[in-house]
């Protein structure tokens, strides 16, 4: 009998340790319960609030973790979104829907290596999951594995019939990219026939057309056009548009505010996937409140021509230009280039180009006036599967003109970085310098003349309510050093724009 008493006693003393924390979980697994009834009804706000108070009693709980995850995800959170499914993932990678809302979140973060295998492994395990088959496939077309991509868009086309017409057309431009071009007609004929959506089938017609006529781009022209406002406090000539600017040596070592706009359009007469030729157009312009003499307008032709032989490109263009400041003629130049282009590899591309400048400056001496010719190579490198783009060159440039003080050789260096961001933000950095040496001894101040200039830039943009729609913000600092002191200047400038790329 006593033995009896003794166990309940010790068994009533480990209960009164057990019951608290048992309760509390209780207490976790309602504001849970709460939380996700609130998910499902789309009330995420009142959702948030269960699933923390929830955490707050059971922090490490993978249910709880991966149910806020999801709310963040629901409402575009994504940072906190992957903290939380983090978290969940490991505690229990298990979870029923976990990988999945993994994957979705790391598309959404444009991570298409990681989520492209996700949704692989997921279709591996679920090969009934249709939508894991439709993302797998988009995902992988997002990287340009055009080989890999169309039997994920198959089989989720053939499991759906809500997903096909989209499935379809993706897997169209897939085989067409790959030369499977018989494949590409089938799956665009399809989508031009059943489709419910009127751009799907527009987009089919074009890409049908475009075969059909032997490989014509869907389309032959592009815009490009640009308006901003500027904040300037130490306004120069050079044309930030121009690829050399005007290199005018003219600064007003005073601010000001200024409108800019900016339009470019081309349009390709031939275009074949080995061929094309075509035409564009450049406009430049800007408007100072104050300081009109330094108001410049430019103008700049190309006629241009590439042809494609398997990783190489050869291309050429003329490209004459007029400059007007203050509406009067201050430029005219013609401008001859060819170049060359390597794809190294899915991500690496290098050129090498070689341009002929004849300038006419219309000055009263014409002492500026002659020809450049310059030397460039670059390159442009794709990073983190698409996410960040590195991108640069190195060229030097030897200008003749007919008065001396203005021959100089330069050299010209280029290195930036861009990388999109979460919420559809674009951040790119980009710094340049330029050694420029003049020939002869200068004619006023009686030294060999040489100038240093250092440009950085730092531009945030985002899509705005479209995806042809963008808003931007731009700061660049220039800083100029000569050894002759009049030459010297800082310049810092601050731009607000709207973009519109058709």
């Amino acid at each position: 009998m006593q033995k009896i008493l003794s166990f309940i006693l010790v068994a009533m003393f480990i209960l009164s340790f057990g019951l608290p924390a048992h309760a509390q979980e209780d207490r976790g697994r309602a504001y849970y319960d709460f939380g996700v009834f609130a998910y499902e009804d789309g009330d995420y706000e009142s959702a948030e609030k269960n699933l923390k108070k929830a955490l707050e009693f059971n922090p490490d709980n993978p249910f709880y973790n991966h149910y806020l995850g999801k709310i963040f995800l629901k409402t575009e959170r994504y940072q906190e979104a992957m903290t939380y499914f983090t978290k969940a993932w490991k505690a229990d990678p298990d979870i029923s829907g976990l990988k999945y809302d993994l994957a979705f979140l790391n598309y959404k973060m444009s991570d298409y290596s990681k989520s492209s295998e996700l949704f692989k492994q997921i279709v591996k395990t679920d090969p009934s999951n249709v939508l894991a088959h439709y993302y797998a496939g988009i995902t992988l077309y997002k990287q340009k594995h055009y080989q890999a991509a169309p039997d994920y868009f198959i089989n989720a086309g053939e499991k759906s019939l809500t997903l096909r017409s989209n499935a379809y057309y993706h897997a169209g431009i897939c085989y067409q990219m790959t030369g499977k071009t018989e494949k590409a007609i089938e799956k665009f004929e399809y989508v031009r026939d059943h489709s419910d959506s009127e751009s799907l089938k527009q987009g089919a017609v074009k890409w049908l057309r475009a075969i059909k006529t032997g490989g014509k781009d869907v389309s032959p022209y592009s815009i490009y056009l640009k308006t901003g406002r500027r904040y300037d406090d130490n306004v120069t000539l050079d044309s930030d548009k121009d690829r050399d600017g005007l290199d005018a040596d003219k600064h007003a070592d005073k601010d000001d505010y200024v409108t800019v706009g900016y339009f470019s359009g081309k349009y390709k007469f031939v275009s074949r996937k080995d061929f094309q030729i075509g035409a564009g157009y450049r406009h430049y312009q800007t408007w100072y409140d104050e300081l009109d003499e330094y108001n410049l307008t430019v103008s700049i032709f190309n006629l241009y021509t590439k042809y494609r032989f398997d990783t190489l490109g050869f291309g050429f263009s003329y490209i004459p230009s007029y400059y007007w400041v203050d509406s009067e003629s201050y430029l005219r130049r013609h401008r001859l280039t060819p170049r060359v282009t390597w794809d190294v590899s899915e991500n690496f591309i290098t050129r090498v180009s070689y341009s002929y400048d004849k300038n006419d400056y219309f000055s009263q001496d014409g002492s500026r006036s002659g020809h450049a010719n310059e030397f460039f190579w670059d390159f442009y490198y794709s990073l983190a599967n698409g996410k960040a783009s590195l991108f640069g060159g190195l060229g030097y440039e030897d200008n003749s003109a007919s008065g001396s003080d203005y021959c100089y050789g330069q050299l010209k260096t280029k290195l930036a970085i861009s990388f999109n961001l979460p919420w559809k933000l674009n951040l790119s950095l980009m710094g340049k310098y330029y050694d420029k040496k003049y020939d002869h001894t200068d004619t006023v101040y009686h030294v060999k003349r040489d100038d240093n200039k250092y440009i950085g830039s730092v531009s945030l943009s985002r899509s705005l309510f479209y995806d042809w729609l963008s808003i931007g913000a731009d700061f660049d600092y220039t800083k100029k050093d000569s050894n002759i002191s009049i030459y010297e200047y800082d310049k810092k400038v601050t731009t607000l724009s709207v973009t519109a790329t058709f």
